[in-house]
Parts: C-alpha cells; structure tokens; sequence
C-alpha cells in the first residue's frame, strides 16, 4: 500500500482467522496498521504475526459476532483500547450449501443471522467509532459476486446465501446515504469476489474443483486497492473473478 495515511491506523476485521480475512489482516499489518482480528478462534489471529514484518502488528480478540453482549463488548473494548478505529472490514460470513426445498429453518437463520444481522451489527458499531474519532475512515464489506447476480449452474445449492449477499448490496448503499447524509468522512466499499479458494467451499466439494478460483490474497489486495485511492476517490463497489486459463 503506497498511501501512507493509513500507517499506525487502526484497522478492525472481522473473521480474521482464516482465509480472507487472515490474508487482509497480514496485509494490513504489512502496510504499518495496527490490526485487531475479531473471530472465535483468536490461536489462528494470533499465528498471523509470524508472517508480518515491519512497524505493523495483529492483535486478536474473541468475539462470537452472532453474540450481541460479545459484539458489543468486542466494540467497547476497541474504544477503551484505541478511542476510536480508522478501518473496519466486515469479513465474517458463512455458507451452507443446499437446496432452499431442504434448508432448515435453523440454517436459513443462521446465514442471515452471520452475514446480514452481524455485518448491520458490525456496521453500526464501527460507525459510532468512527464518527466519534471525527476523522478520516474507511468500511470495505465482504460482499459476493452473488450479491449481484446468480449464475447459472449445474446444480444450484445456493438456498438463500445469495438473498443475504443481496441485503449486503443494499446495505452497503443506504449505509452510504446515510454516511453522507451525516457528513462524515468515511469511504465504503463493498468488494465482491467470484470463487474463491478456501476452506469456505468445502461445503461444495467436488462440485467446484476444476472451476477457476481467486486465492485469498487476490481479494485482500483488492481491500488496499480501496484504501490506496486518494482521499475524496470512493470505489463504491469491487467485482472481481478468476479468469480461466487459455491453453
């Protein structure tokens, strides 16, 4: 990241442990940010730093974010430690592969439950932090090229995780009138990633195996791209997807 604006800033993400969000996490420390990774596994947050060099560093602290008491109490414990936070990148999300005719109950909570309420949650916490701190800020939401549009595929085990992706494209925008509306200076990007190759699609096994894949650093970099933009430039929104390979 060329814009040293964001060096010893505070950035806050959230499913910090594994996959994208790990990876954004050490990138963000490697820019020179003080990084605080809220996930249930904070053994996994706390290994990052061996992979971090320079001033920056990666702090873990447990948070279950479909918790309301350890959400808020994960935000509180921010604002006590740092005052406020210049960065926050809600991350956290889940997938269950399946038909709607047989997703239960339970899972289709569950998944508005982790990728809506928590993330409109988190939303909401980061900008009290942030407005509070009257400063320069910047919110990137994990989105979905599935917030957008559903491809066609052989076997459609989406249930309702587009739906949810779909609320956060929308969230994404009124949260941004609302930004505005309260002139606070504060960016939101939501960057939407294709297939990406983690442990979130061993739901789809084989399924997905020889479809092209983004890694997790593909994305993390996208992250900077948004926050390298000069200041008053917002990248509203980032779709990104791997290309396949030409022989």
């Amino acid at each position: 990241m060329d814009n040293s604006y964001w060096r010893n800033k505070v950035a806050v993400v959230t499913g910090a442990s594994v996959g994208i969000g790990a990876s954004t996490a050490v990138l963000l420390a490697n820019a020179g940010m003080t990084v605080v990774g809220l996930a249930r596994r904070v053994q996994l947050i706390e290994a990052l730093n061996d992979q971090v060099k320079g001033d920056g560093k990666i702090l873990a602290h447990e948070c279950d974010l479909n918790d309301e008491q350890q959400l808020t109490s994960a935000f509180a414990w921010l604002r006590e430690r740092f005052q406020c936070i210049h960065v926050l990148v809600c991350n956290a999300g889940i997938l269950k592969a399946n038909f709607l005719s047989e997703s239960t109950t339970k899972d289709i909570k569950e998944l508005f439950d982790t990728n809506v309420v928590a993330t409109a949650s988190c939303l909401r916490e980061g900008l009290k932090l942030m407005a509070a701190a009257n400063d320069r800020g910047h919110i990137v939401v994990m989105n979905s090229v599935l917030g957008h549009r559903i491809p066609e595929v052989p076997v459609p085990l989406f249930s309702v995780y587009p739906a949810t992706k779909h609320a956060i494209t929308a969230l994404c925008q009124t949260v941004r009138q609302e930004i505005h509306f309260l002139k606070l200076n504060i960016k939101l990007t939501s960057i939407c990633p294709g297939m990406v190759d983690t442990d979130f699609l061993s739901v789809y096994s084989h399924a997905v195996a020889e479809l092209p894949k983004l890694q997790p650093l593909d994305v993390a970099k996208a992250v900077l791209y948004a926050l390298d933009t000069p200041d008053g430039v917002q990248v509203e929104d980032i779709i990104l997807q791997q290309m396949r390979k030409v022989n």
